[in-house]
């Protein structure tokens, strides 16, 4: 018996997989051919893909025997005169003679290549798919030319005559010969995201892969899949590049300067995916070309072409209406046009719950180092019954693309973006209410001229505008008599107005060789505008104004050698004048990258850079707000010059589809201060210090088909040093010291099909904790909380683990002229919602205890007078909850 049962498991699939490979049929002058297609794929577990106007006006279809797939397909191409050709395991292309199809894939990795443009003349044109597929119905066109050409970014054209062939084409582009000078690694992480031989990334969105929880190509959450990238608190603002802070970036929207890059207390990107086609990523080794920061480089572009086709798209997902028009005015002009606006004012989604919950819920149980529960007031009521916020987000964003001639090219671009949010929430007779409104508004004019094969001149100049305004109300007696207090106002104004001009010179002296110089000069103007207003007591206002400019001047050098077995070495200097400090700063740059086989690379990278404007925090103003940074300018007084010294080395290897790259570096940071490092217990004075920073990054990337897995590590000791803080030992862990931080993904493409999974841990960060927390009276004779804190940042948060996932589906929308690329999409963010304080903030201040030294029973009495550290308030900053999102986007 039991041999019969195995020979039955053994041999049953043996009959199955004969019983699909042949099959009788029976169609007796069937005049759909639908009807045929439909019993196939029933049959055979198969997907026939066509356009439904070549189905129409074919013979009846007879065939009466028992056949093989191969047989049967064969046999209405003998009576159809169609074309059946089998492009994967399960799907099936129906094509008529005139039609050409085909592939268009990476000469160097072979992975399919999407959004190709591919056209004859101006009279028949398409894109590729996300499988790098098209296809043409030429037989009602004639052509005397009859030659199909091919164009993307950074790739060559390609031109192939057309000729009479049933079987689609594989056409193979290869980069550019700039591109291919730049590159070194295609699909770095995945595709799209390449990396260069002087270190930096590139991001082209048409080209991304899809990413674990995103259901859009987002600039900003791509880049944090690389390691020395992370963001602490899930937000878009926060990117931090290897231990620097998100202020010490530099920032650049087609050359427009940006000092603010989020909604929804930064939560949420405002570059529209439509509106980034690259950007290139400097986490070391940066260009001389580029200043005025100490850490990261993120250089977006819009893109520089004038689009061969007028082209569109729109898509909606969990929060936004998204548009943009990119059109062909004349051979010489082109425009582009992106909008996009929130409809959270209108209908709230389940993703837009989430990030407000998250926003608004700043409480939990505080406890102190032994894990004793404290007795304090918090926000335990918030509820979305008991609070009100209305949010929304617009942008605009226009590029026009002028090319009189092939010398010379003039690119105009605008930006306007606004962030808007009213909050309010009642807690018994009490209510806070809170008005945010944010501006992001700018232009730049590019003049890009070549003088000859050899030489490239460029002047860009640039207005970028930033306007910040944020008012807190604590209101009493809401419920009371009738009669509402408003007993204190806090608001706080930023303005920035940024001019700029910049001038560079390319000169290719040889093949290998090249030099690039410029000048630099900007004036920036920074208003600050802080008020606390006591209306019962107006001898208790408090007002800080500043208005302060600074006017740079920078000229830069650089030379770059290009070896012949592709190494790379690249070394230039800047001197700038900062006026608001009054000096003269001399930056070198170095950076070499050598090849010692086919498969592995020396790396190093030295630079100095400087920073004359970083952005304050503080917490003592409000319960609920996020972003509580402030723009200033450095001085020579409390608020320094931030200075920065860097070296890093490390191996690279690559090898057909394995990547894996290791890079160690040492940063050491001075200008340091007590207000721009915020810090989570209160702090009486401004200091200054500095921060030596410790890492190492780890990235390994494999291809295995269309499946692919990355993996990323990082390593980082950053620590502080404020010779004049209490409680700190000479050295002590940095703010935003995550000791390990480790990332998995995985994608995989199955025919129109996407799907992403990943996971990501990290070190919890560091907290002051609360050593002792005693009840007494204060001087009004209320209950207060003494507290005591222990060494400075000696204690961490627990660690932070998330799942997300995605899933994209590609297919077309068919009508009666034409068809239109279409895209859904379903994301999770926390897939076991998965909680956790990211962020641990304390509200104290010192007050005197009662004038008799009372105190509460079974509480330590104090001296009169005593001034104590009263805690108030522990705001806590928890992380994403299970965060779903959805999109539908089309391309036509």
């Amino acid at each position: 018996m039991r041999i019969f049962l195995f020979s039955l498991l053994l041999f049953t699939p043996i009959v199955a997989s004969y019983s699909q490979d042949n099959q009788y049929v029976n169609y007796n002058n069937v005049k759909d051919l639908r009807e045929v297609l439909k019993d196939l794929e029933s049959r055979f577990d198969i997907l026939f893909s066509y356009d439904p106007e070549i189905l129409k006006g074919n013979k009846k279809i007879t065939i009466n025997q028992r056949l093989t797939l191969k047989q049967i397909l064969k046999e209405l191409a003998s009576q159809t005169g169609l074309v059946f050709e089998k492009v994967s395991e399960k799907q099936i292309l129906i094509t008529r003679t005139g039609i050409i199809c085909g592939y268009v894939k990476d000469k160097e990795s072979s992975e399919p290549l999407a959004y190709v443009d591919v056209f004859i003349d101006d009279k028949v044109y398409t894109v590729t798919d996300g499988n790098g597929f098209f296809s043409f119905d030429l037989s009602s066109y004639s052509s005397k030319e009859r030659v199909i050409t091919f164009s993307s970014l950074g790739y060559k054209g390609f031109k192939q005559p057309i000729t009479p062939n049933k079987d689609c084409i594989t056409v193979f582009l290869e980069g550019n010969t700039s591109t291919l000078n730049e590159v070194v690694v295609l699909s770095y992480v995945t595709s799209g995201i390449d990396r260069n031989k002087d270190g930096s990334v590139d991001v082209d969105t048409k080209r991304l892969g899809i990413l674990p929880g995103l259901v859009s190509p987002d600039i900003v959450q791509s880049i944090q899949l690389i390691p020395g990238i992370s963001t602490l608190d899930e937000s878009a603002t926060g990117i931090q590049v290897r231990g620097g802070t998100p202020d010490q970036n530099l920032i650049l929207y087609d050359g427009i300067k940006l000092y603010n890059t989020g909604y929804f207390y930064g939560m949420f990107s405002l570059f529209n995916p439509f509106a980034t086609e690259k950007a290139k990523i400097f986490r070391s080794g940066t260009s001389a070309s580029y200043g005025d920061r100490i850490s990261g480089i993120i250089d977006i572009s819009s893109g520089e072409k004038i689009p061969l086709k007028t082209e569109g798209g729109a898509e909606i997902d969990g929060l936004s209406l998204n548009g943009f028009l990119k059109t062909k005015l004349s051979d010489k002009l082109g425009l582009y046009f992106f909008a996009r606006r929130s409809y959270s004012d209108i209908l709230q989604t389940p993703t837009y719950h989430s990030y407000a919950d998250k926003i608004f819920t700043n409480f939990g149980v505080a406890r102190d180092i032994n894990g004793n529960v404290l007795q304090l007031e918090t926000d335990d009521d918030f509820t979305r019954e008991t609070s009100n916020n209305t949010f929304t987000f617009s942008d605009f964003s226009t590029k026009l693309i002028y090319e009189p001639n092939e010398r010379n090219t003039i690119l105009f671009s605008g930006l306007y973006t606004n962030n808007s949010l009213d909050f309010d929430f009642t807690g018994g007779e009490e209510k806070s209410a809170d008005d945010l409104n944010t501006v992001n508004k700018g232009f730049s004019v590019q003049w890009q001229h070549s003088s000859s094969e050899y030489q490239k001149e460029e002047i860009t100049f640039y207005y970028s505008g930033y306007d910040s305004f944020y008012q807190n109300d604590e209101i009493e007696n809401v419920n009371g008599n009738g009669v509402v207090d408003v007993t204190k106002i806090n608001i706080r104004e930023n303005r920035i107005d940024d001019f700029g001009l910049n001038l560079s010179l390319e000169r290719q002296l040889t093949e290998s060789q090249k030099i690039n110089l410029g000048f630099q000069t900007s004036n920036t103007n920074v208003v600050l505008n802080v008020q606390e207003i006591e209306p019962f007591d107006p001898n208790e206002n408090e007002t800080t104004f500043q208005d302060l400019n600074n006017f740079k001047n920078a000229i830069f050098s650089e030379y770059s050698y290009t070896f012949s077995n592709k190494g790379y070495m690249n070394i230039g200097a800047r001197l700038v004048h900062y006026s608001s400090v009054n000096r003269f700063l001399l930056e070198p740059r170095f950076n070499l990258e050598y090849p010692i086989s086919e498969r592995f690379r020396l790396k190093t990278a030295i630079e100095r850079r400087n920073q004359p404007i970083s952005q304050l925090i503080e917490f003592n103003t409000t319960e609920l707000r996020l972003e509580n940074d402030l723009w200033r300018l450095s001085n020579n007084d409390e608020f320094p010059l931030l200075r920065s010294n860097q070296i890093s080395g490390g191996l690279l290897y690559n090898y057909k589809n394995l990547n894996l790259d290791i890079d160690a570096y040492y940063k050491k940071l001075d200008g340091l201060t007590t207000f721009t490092s915020g810090f989570s217990n209160p702090l009486d004075n401004l200091e200054q210090g500095s921060s030596i920073i410790k890492g190492l990054d780890i990235l390994m990337r494999y291809r295995w088909n269309n499946y692919k897995i990355w993996l990323g590590y990082t390593f980082n000791d950053i620590t502080f040093q404020f010779p004049n803080l209490v409680n700190t030992s000479s050295r002590f862990p940095g703010n935003n010291d995550i000791t390990h931080q480790f990332r998995i993904s995985n994608s995989l493409k199955l025919n129109n099909w996407e799907f992403a999974l990943g996971w990501q841990i990290r070190t919890g960060r560091p907290i002051t904790p609360v050593t002792s927390y005693e009840i007494k009276i204060d001087a009004d004779g209320e209950n207060a909380g003494v507290v005591n804190f222990g060494a400075i940042n000696s204690g961490r948060l627990p660690a932070f683990h998330r799942l997300d996932a995605s899933i994209l589906y590609d297919f077309d929308i068919r009508t009666s002229n034409k068809k239109i690329k279409a895209q859904f999409g379903l994301s999770v963010l926390n897939i076991y919602n998965r909680i956790k304080p990211l962020d641990l903030i304390y509200k104290a201040e010192k007050k005197p205890l009662d004038d008799g030294g009372i105190a509460i029973p079974g509480t330590t009495g104090s001296t009169p007078d005593e001034l104590e550290v009263i805690l108030e308030q522990v705001i806590q900053r928890n992380s994403l909850g299970l965060t779903p999102n959805a999109v539908l986007r089309i391309i036509f």
